[in-house]
């Protein structure tokens, strides 16, 4: 007869550190709930030190309103917080913290020191947590605030401790999450640094637009558009990019709602609708939304790191910021170009970020009636026959550019279009593939590029494939990264943008592990970003200079990507779309 396993009570040591996992999994986890302790409790300056990426001391200092003894004591028991009275409370949750873990989660798997001191209190108080036992605890002198101090992170659970990632790439976590608390706070001050470096400076008080300025880079905030609509209880605002800015990830959509930083597919439904038709396939636009509405209208204690909310009424939700984004992309002071209707694809996307749409939605801003739209043909148009060649590119009759995309020539045969970024990225892309057109070219001003925190230890491995490919990058702490070399051909193209585009790509496939498949991904996107852009206006001789690069390459028919780069129509087919007799 088999054995089972009997049920048995956790030790209170055990369910400790099985709820401290729940909470805190990593290093920015601890930054992020004492930051998050701060601002419930006032703070207007908030400054974080790290050592190791955490691993070896975090300590987070604030001039919020402090503890007295009794209370510091007890915020190091389980189920102890000052923002919940009764059951009801959970209903109109209006803090960042409320669960009563984090201090003591964080208290066990750590040494924990604690100094805090009311403001008015002429001392303060010091107490010491190992491992979730007090040890220590005096009157101390001390400003009026509170600072913790966490050192040996995991020193009791070294599994966990094992599969921390590197100091760059904890680092990384920690500023991008600070970023986005940032965002949601622009009028407290937050200070990260080592001791080596600043990590992230956010003066304060700033507006919106300066606190994107300040951390995530003046050249986003310079393309962000502002947007406001009121939607009775529920208001939204924020900053979102015009549709000639994008990116090559989405790291730079934040939506904070009642100022707490959450996850929700309601957003991404959004932005696909907002933007659909605008953007180029694979690019992302930078949106910053700020949503508030009445707290028990939003479930906020569904994921034990608070990370996650459920709305009471998320079709009414999608129909606000839709409108909204609508609004902001219709132009600066402008009646907006967009109203709230529902079609199809609206629901089936609103249904798939989890909304409840409700069978009928009001139009928040009137807008003008929509241009009729023809009707598309029945299907595709059939290709148009790709021909031998039988004629030079630089001996064609050149006659000019179509829609600023397109090269028009005439040839024996009769009208050759040439899909100008097309052909000069299959230029590009054949001398990337010569050795001595793959000769770096130190750049006059490197360029910092940052990438997602989780593929920078991806990137990193991978420095030097790259730098095979004519790319050099030089590590910039964190997952920040230094573009110091190019090819020559590429010295004006988007290099960072060409290394996102590489790492989004490569970093989550197993097959990127080998230097091969990088090194050929990294031509096809630095070719890709350095070549002539469809709308880009070029001067006859430009045009020509294309034309005769176009007769040296070993293939002119196709870009590297598999599309045609070239089309012949006929003469024979003009003449007959004419019903002209022949000649």
């Amino acid at each position: 007869m088999e054995s089972r396993a009997r049920i048995r009570i956790l030790t209170p040591q055990v369910a400790a550190q099985i709820a401290a996992g729940e909470v805190i999994s990593r290093p920015w986890a601890v930054v992020k709930e004492l930051v998050e302790n701060a601002l419930d409790a006032g703070a207007r300056t908030i400054t974080m030190e790290i050592e190791e990426g955490g691993r070896g001391r975090i300590r987070v200092v604030d001039d919020g309103c402090g503890m007295i003894p009794e209370e510091a004591h007890l915020s190091l028991e389980r189920h102890a917080t000052s923002k919940l009275r009764a059951e009801t409370d959970l209903l109109n949750i209006s803090t960042l913290g409320f669960r009563g873990e984090a201090l003591p989660s964080i208290a066990a798997v750590s040494r924990l020191e604690m100094v805090t001191c009311p403001p008015g209190q002429t001392g303060g108080y010091r107490l010491v947590a190992v491992a979730g036992e007090i040890a220590e605890s005096s009157p101390w002198s001390a400003p009026p605030g509170t600072q913790v101090t966490v050192s040996q992170l995991f020193f009791n659970t070294p599994a966990r401790r094992k599969f921390l990632r590197s100091r760059d790439a904890e680092q990384a976590y920690m500023v991008e999450g600070l970023r986005h608390l940032a965002l949601g706070y622009p009028e407290v001050y937050f200070l990260l640094k080592t001791p080596a470096r600043t990590l992230l400076a956010a003066p304060a008080p700033q507006t919106l637009q300066e606190r994107v300025a300040s951390i995530l880079g003046a050249e986003v905030a310079a393309h962000l558009l502002p947007f406001s609509l009121d939607g009775g209880p529920v208001r939204v605002a924020g900053l979102l990019s015009a549709p000639n800015f994008s990116l090559a990830s989405n790291r730079f959509q934040v939506l904070l709602v009642n100022r707490r930083v959450v996850q929700d597919r309601i957003l991404g439904a959004v932005l696909r609708e907002a933007y659909q038709g605008l953007l180029p396939k694979g690019r992302h636009p930078a949106v910053i939304v700020r949503l508030e509405l009445p707290p028990d209208l939003v479930d906020v204690n569904v994921h034990p790191a608070k990370s996650e909310v459920r709305f009471q009424d998320s079709g009414r939700i999608f129909a606000l910021l839709l409108s909204a984004l609508r609004q902001g992309l219709g132009g600066q002071g402008e009646e907006p170009r967009y109203t709230v209707t529902w079609r199809p694809g609206s629901l089936a996307r609103a249904q798939e970020a989890g909304a409840q749409a409700p069978a009928t939605f009001g139009v928040f801003r009137a807008a003008p009636a929509p241009l009729p739209v023809p009707e598309a043909p029945p299907g595709p148009a059939p290709p148009l026959p790709l021909a031998s060649v039988t004629w030079r590119f630089q001996d064609l009759a050149l006659i000019g550019q179509l829609q600023a995309t397109y090269i028009l020539a005439q040839c024996p045969e009769g009208l050759v279009l040439i899909d100008q970024h097309a052909a000069h990225e299959r230029v590009l892309y054949e001398m990337l593939q010569d050795a001595a057109a793959t000769a770096r070219q130190p750049l006059l001003f490197p360029r910092v590029v940052e990438v997602p925190p989780a593929q920078a230890g991806w990137l990193q491995k991978n420095l030097e494939h790259l730098a095979h490919a004519g790319l050099e990058l030089e590590p910039f702490g964190g997952a920040s990264f230094l573009i110091t070399a190019a090819p020559p051909c590429l010295a004006q193209a988007d290099l960072e943008a060409a290394v996102l585009e590489i790492v989004e790509a490569l970093a989550p496939l197993k097959s990127a592990t080998q230097p091969q498949t990088v090194l050929e991904q990294a031509r096809l996107y630095l070719a890709c970003r350095g070549a002539i852009k469809a709308g880009q206006e070029l001067q006859r001789e430009e045009m020509q200079a294309l034309l005769k690069q176009l007769d040296e390459l070993t293939v002119s028919s196709h870009c590297p990507h598999g599309r045609p780069l070239w089309r012949l129509i006929p003469f024979s087919d003009i003449r007959q779309s004419f019903r002209r007799p022949r000649d």
